[in-house]
């Protein structure tokens, strides 16, 4: 009915605007935020039996994985509260249940499946300085090259190889969605394996714009004579650049460090520690926004950003609105939120410019007064 409501009113002259505005203002729209991800606060131990002392170690493991998934931080593991609260792991679980599901063989192996109590897991975490990191992450493209010394390997989406399987795994554990090149005609028109070997930034960066992703983690991995692995991995993160290299003895433990430490640099970047003023309001214009349609794509959107608490539209204009958000890291947390999407892009604000002498009797220029703390257009 309230959509019926504001959708007549959309169609309507200024004055039902306003009227709108002051039925926005009274609270009648407030929207909460959404859940987050399915998965987040789940996970998978292989188990043997379903003896109580094997529960209860699978159980620590499982919540050693959702701590580093939810946190982004490895140092997440040494603090003594936590160390502590790990050996209680049922105190976090939500729920739990065995089940038998397909190996990395074909046969069958049990494992047990966990969920543990979102609320739970944050508090522990903010209690102890950590960050919740929420659903919304940066996508990373991978682009890597194997050389096992007898051929040098391009990995692609459709590429089998243990090394895309093991840098996926790794990934979903910590929470951090990858792509994987195409390797098409286009992808062959404009990257090579040399380039990836040689680490040609700017084809790299090039070839890889079509994905659109947050990130880019290049990985040259090779086998050296006496059969140990060294990998050279360099990650590039809108506009900046880490280089880092790994030796082991095996190809696993050679690249699993690598993804883990993507994943905390991406996620000192993106999660950041609540400060202890909560629930900060900020407000947010978006331009675009002219008919229903455009209204309950961009309500839903804020709603579900992780960093946003609550939503409520404050100010409809012909053609924006303004909503007043309440985020517990403030303007920064939300920005650096809405960055990571695809739905509101940064928009320039035009100011008047200041006359040396007085205006000629023209019209005047238009001009865009910021009303908000953060201003965007929507992407249609």
């Amino acid at each position: 009915m309230w959509n019926q409501v504001v959708k007549r009113i959309l169609r309507s002259g200024p004055l039902n605007l306003i009227i709108l505005s002051l039925l926005l203002n009274a609270g009648l729209a407030s929207v909460s935020r959404a859940d987050d991800i399915p998965g987040l606060y789940e996970t998978e131990i292989s188990v043997s039996t379903q003896d109580v002392e094997e529960r209860r170690a699978a159980l620590t493991a499982g919540m050693r994985q959702v701590l580093l998934r939810v946190s982004g931080r490895s140092i997440v593991l040494t603090i003594t509260a936590i160390e502590e609260a790990l050996s209680r792991p049922t105190r976090y679980v939500e729920r739990y249940r065995y089940r038998n599901r397909e190996g990395a063989d074909g046969a069958q192996e049990k494992v047990l499946w966990v969920r543990f109590d979102e609320k739970a897991i944050n508090k522990l975490l903010r209690d102890n300085r950590m960050p919740v990191w929420g659903r919304t992450r940066p996508a990373v493209l991978v682009w890597m090259v194997v050389d096992d010394r007898q051929s040098r390997i391009l990995l692609g989406n459709n590429v089998s190889h243990p090394a895309r399987a093991f840098i996926s795994e790794q990934a979903r554990l910590r929470g951090i969605p990858l792509r994987w090149p195409m390797l098409d005609l286009s992808d062959r028109a404009s990257i090579t394996t040399s380039d990836v070997w040689g680490s040609f930034e700017d084809t790299i960066i090039k070839a890889s714009r079509r994905y659109q992703t947050e990130a880019i983690l290049v990985g040259r991995v090779y086998r050296t004579y006496g059969g140990s692995w060294n990998v050279r991995w360099t990650l590039y993160d809108h506009g900046h650049r880490e280089d880092w290299n790994a030796r082991a003895e095996t190809l696993v433990e050679t690249l699993i460090p690598g993804v883990d430490r993507m994943a905390s640099i991406l996620a000192q970047r993106f999660a950041q520690v609540e400060t202890g003023e909560q629930n900060k309001t900020v407000l947010v214009q978006v331009y675009g926004v002219k008919t229903l349609a455009a209204y309950n794509k961009t309500l839903k959107y804020l709603s579900q950003l992780a960093v946003v608490t609550n939503v409520q539209p404050q100010t409809v204009f012909p053609d924006n609105v303004v909503f007043r958000l309440n985020s517990r890291n403030g303007r920064l947390a939300v920005s650096q939120a809405i960055a990571l999407g695809h739905t509101l892009v940064e928009k320039a604000v035009r100011t008047r410019p200041t006359a040396v002498h007085p205006p000629a009797p023209v019209a005047a220029p238009s001009v865009v007064t910021p009303r908000a703390d953060l201003i965007y257009h929507l992407i249609q």
